[in-house]
């Protein structure tokens, strides 16, 4: 985005409408049409204020407010930018994300960070009917859309349920463990309790998904069920809060 571009926003000072939010709305608008692309930089807030004849405090305001939602990003020492589009996931239908990322257009890939056999903790039991210290089977796995991290997941699964996962390795680099496990074990996940919460990234999570230390996550937790609703999977999924966010259709 050059400065020729703030010269098409057209303001009206005698508006009930603050000049901020004319701004605002202006931007906006660009966005969603594709005027301005993600990624795209925009001009310093000086630029912009000198451009459409307004205060400096103004043209701030107005790109804090999108900054909040999401519309733009900052980027310290270096500048304004519009955000990529948040990937919008549903809530109310049991699919994986290898499922989610295909329909959405996007090329899903995994990178496998852990796979190995380790004792049930007291959140794993609980979450999986086991006792304390049971072997369960933990796979931690970077998931990728279009070669950009967008969410660390860690599973478990009862170990004695299912043997000679670990040779299955290879296979979760490409496939979803969803088909796996239906492929090999006859087992099909049909019905899911989840929670979602927000927190901040730790320094490993951060590295891994390719983002500041501190910035916000999305926690999601998920105990999948299968067709005798027996529990068959716990899995913990941080999702970057830049990258996603979560929609559920209601009704009466």
């Amino acid at each position: 985005m050059n400065v020729d571009f703030c010269a098409r926003i057209k303001l009206d000072g005698d508006s009930p409408i603050p000049l901020y939010s004319q701004i605002m709305e202006s931007l906006r608008k660009a966005v969603e049409c594709g005027q301005l692309r993600p990624l795209e930089k925009l001009p310093s807030e000086r630029e912009m204020a000198e451009s459409l004849n307004v205060n400096r405090l103004t043209v701030r305001q107005a790109i804090g407010e999108l900054v909040s939602d999401g519309v733009l990003m900052r980027r310290r020492g270096l500048g304004t930018y519009v955000a990529r589009q948040k990937v919008e996931q549903g809530l109310n239908k049991l699919t994986s994300f290898t499922e989610d990322m295909i329909s959405r257009g996007f090329i899903p890939a995994t990178k496998l960070l852990e796979l190995q056999i380790v004792p049930a903790d007291k959140r794993v039991s609980q979450a999986l009917g086991m006792s304390l210290d049971e072997p369960v089977i933990a796979i931690e796995r970077l998931r990728l859309a279009d070669v950009e991290p967008m969410a660390l997941e860690m599973s478990h699964l009862p170990a004695a349920r299912f043997p000679g996962f670990l040779l299955r390795n290879k296979e979760l680099a490409y496939k979803s463990l969803y088909e796996i496990l239906r492929v090999y074990y006859r087992v099909t996940p049909t019905v899911a309790m989840e929670t979602l919460e927000a927190r901040l990234a730790t320094v490993k999570e951060a590295a891994l998904l390719k983002i500041h230390y501190g910035s916000p996550v999305l926690q999601r937790e998920r105990v999948t069920l299968d067709h005798e609703d027996t529990p068959m999977e716990f899995v913990r999924s941080l999702y970057r809060a830049d990258r996603y966010k979560f929609m559920v259709r209601m009704g009466k």
